[in-house]
C-alpha cells in the first residue's frame, strides 16, 4: 500500500513494503529527486538494510552455535510495515519479528521508522528495540539513490574534510570487504563521477571522520547527505548510463572477506541489551528538502504517535 505525505512545497510517496519512500517530487517544478526503481539497472528507491547491512559471508552467519542464513542487505526491504500513525505530514510504520524472521535472524525486534514532512524537510527517522532477553545484534543503513541529471556520468561528489584525498575499500566478488585501501583524490573537496567510477561496485568509506557528502551536477547541486554514521558506501548501477547515486550512510557493513561468520564479532556492528532500543542519525537535504535517515537526532516516533 502507498501513503503520501505533503504540504505546499512537496509530494512525498512512501510504500509500505519496506517503508521505503519511492518518490520525492518538488511541486514547482515536478522535479523528481528519487530514482524511479527500474528493474533493468535497480529495482529499489531508498530501501532500509536491516538487520543486515551488505553481505554475511557465506550469506551464513553464527548464534550460539547455530547457523542462520540470509541473503544481502536483510529482509527489511522486502518486508510489509504496520501503519502506527498518519498525519498529512508523518507516517509511522514497525515491523517485528516472527517465526518467519527468526528463521534468518534469532531475535526478538521491533524496527520503528518515521518520515515527518515539514515546510522543505523530510525527517526519517529509523528506531531499533530489542523485545528479547538476548543481547541483540544488527546493522542498520541507508541506500537512497538520488537523481542526478540525465546521467551520472559527470556529476560531483563533495565531502566535508579538510584531507585532499578520501581513503576508500571494495568488495570482493563474493560482496565481502578487502583489505587494501585506495584513494580518491580531491580538488576542492570534489571528486567527478567518470565512466568507470562504480566499475568495482561500491566504495566503502570508513572511520573517516566525515559527516557530510554533497552530490551536484552541471553545477546545480541535487542533495546533501549528513549523518554521524562510521561507515559510508557510494554505489551506482556501473555500465548502464543510470542518472543515480546512492550515498549510504552506514551503522555495520559486509563481512571482511576473513570474517569467521560470529554475530558477536562483526566489525561495525551493533549490539542491544535486553528491551533497549537505538537511534543512530542521518541528515539528507534535498536542495531544499532535508532527509534524516537512521535514527536521527530529535524526534522520537512514539512521542509522535501519542
Amino acid at each position: 500500500m502507498q501513503y503520501k505525505l505533503y504540504n505546499d512545497d512537496f509530494d512525498i510517496i512512501i510504500d509500505s513494503k519496506g517503508c521505503e519512500i519511492i518518490s520525492v517530487v518538488r511541486k514547482q517544478d515536478s522535479k523528481q529527486y528519487i530514482w524511479n526503481g527500474n528493474p533493468d539497472a535497480w529495482k529499489r528507491h531508498t530501501p532500509v538494510l536491516f538487520p543486515l547491512v551488505g553481505r554475511y559471508k557465506n550469506d551464513t552467519s553464527v548464534y550460539k552455535g547455530k547457523e542462520y542464513h540470509m541473503t544481502q542487505h536483510g529482509f527489511a526491504r522486502d518486508s510489509e510495515f504496520t501503519l502506527v500513525h498518519k498525519e498529512d505530514n508523518v507516517i509511522i510504520m514497525s515491523l517485528t519479528s516472527s517465526e518467519a524472521t527468526k528463521q534468518k535472524y534469532p531475535f526478538d525486534f521491533e524496527l520503528m521508522i518515521t518520515h515527518r514532512l515539514s515546510g522543505n524537510n523530510i525527517s526519517t527517522i529509523w528506531e531499533v528495540k530489542n523485545t528479547g532477553d538476548d543481547v541483540m545484534y544488527f546493522s542498520i543503513g541507508g541506500h537512497p539513490a538520488f537523481v542526478c541529471g540525465d546521467n551520472a556520468i559527470g556529476a560531483q561528489l563533495r565531502f566535508g574534510t579538510d584531507n585532499d584525498n578520501v581513503a576508500y575499500k571494495l568488495l570482493s566478488e563474493d560482496g565481502l570487504l578487502m583489505p587494501e585501501e585506495h584513494y580518491l583524490t580531491l580538488v576542492n573537496n570534489n571528486v567527478t563521477i567518470t565512466k568507470e567510477f562504480f566499475d568495482k561496485d561500491a566504495l566503502i568509506v570508513e572511520n573517516s571522520g566525515i559527516k557530510k557528502v554533497s552530490l551536484s551536477k552541471d553545477c546545480e547541486p541535487v542533495v546533501e547527505v549528513m549523518f554521524n554514521a562510521p561507515v559510508f558506501g557510494l554505489w551506482s548501477a556501473a555500465g548502464k548510463g543510470v542518472p543515480f547515486v546512492c550515498i549510504e550512510p552506514w551503522y555495520g557493513r559486509t563481512d571482511a572477506i576473513d570474517s569467521d561468520g560470529s554475530l558477536d564479532a562483526r566489525e561495525w556492528g551493533n549490539e542491544l541489551a535486553g528491551v533497549k532500543h537505538l537511534q543512530g542519525d542521518i541528515d539528507v537535504s534535498f536542495y531544499n528538502v532535508y532527509l534524516m535517515i537512521p535514527g536521527s537526532k530529535g524526534l522520537n516516533p512514539h512521542e509522535l504517535a501519542k
